[in-house]
């Protein structure tokens, strides 16, 4: 599942790395990319890759974004076997067996990287926005977190302001449970190709309408393009741009 930008491993001078540890299964976390604003610090987004990517190419994805007060948080995923790749290790947030309307869901380590994000966005400012969002899996483990209603996470998915997911599912749908304090609060953003065959444009599309249905406020984008299109796709990019600098007030 690479992408073609995976050859170009850019780095600014002023991004910052370092260690993490998932929690929950204890699974070592690779390098979080820093990404900080250039401006003010209206904002900070913590950013989830997808599936064999890393949070080096996130920092260099967010950046084409180009919001100067927002401080980007790029954490790279546990590497681990993944069914759906047949087993092979990878980077990624949980295991997927495939990815379907029926799919098996690995909850442990949904719940597991669900509280790495608590853990990652606790100590930010109190006066700073908070949002999250990411591409495919990663995208899926936003989704997941901002459905989720566990003891310890309520005040962090409180000031959780903003989600975006680009060419993503909902996890554990059957189970979703309405968290009436959230919904009314929270904008999310879903954008997905309509030839994506990684993570088909219905299943995006089914999951737009569950969390409508859910009392979310949804924006739901198609584009046309594969699941890898949105990494040079300007409209796309533009599109999430004035959508995040409209609901952050950035």
């Amino acid at each position: 599942m690479a992408s073609s930008s995976r050859s170009r491993k850019e780095k600014a001078s002023s991004s910052k790395e370092k260690k993490n540890v998932a929690s929950g299964n204890a699974i070592a976390c690779g390098n979080t990319t820093i990404v900080p604003p250039t401006g003010i610090h209206k904002a900070t987004i913590l950013w989830l890759h997808d599936i064999a990517e890393n949070g080096r190419e996130s920092g260099t994805f967010v950046r084409k974004l180009n919001l100067p007060n927002v401080k980007w948080i790029c954490p790279t995923a546990p590497t681990r076997p993944v069914n759906y790749l047949g087993g092979i290790q990878a980077t990624a947030w949980f295991d997927a067996t495939g990815i379907s309307e029926n799919m098996t869901d690995d909850m442990v380590s949904l719940n597991s990287t669900a509280g790495f994000v608590v853990n990652l966005l606790k100590d930010e400012p109190s006066n700073v926005k908070i949002g999250l969002g990411g591409i495919g899996m990663g995208a899926a483990a936003a989704l997941y977190f901002s459905t989720s209603h566990i003891t310890g996470w309520e005040q962090t998915i409180r000031r959780l302001r903003t989600i975006v997911g680009i060419n993503g599912w909902l996890p554990a749908w059957r189970n979703f449970r309405r968290n009436p304090s959230l919904a009314p609060s929270l904008q999310i953003l879903l954008t997905h190709g309509t030839c994506d065959t990684i993570v088909p444009f219905q299943v995006g599309n089914k999951c737009s309408d569950i969390l409508r249905t859910a009392g979310f406020s949804v924006t739901f984008i198609p584009y046309e393009g594969h699941h890898y299109a949105i990494l040079t796709n300007l409209p796309v990019i533009n599109g999430v741009r004035t959508w995040l600098t409209t609901n952050l007030q950035v």
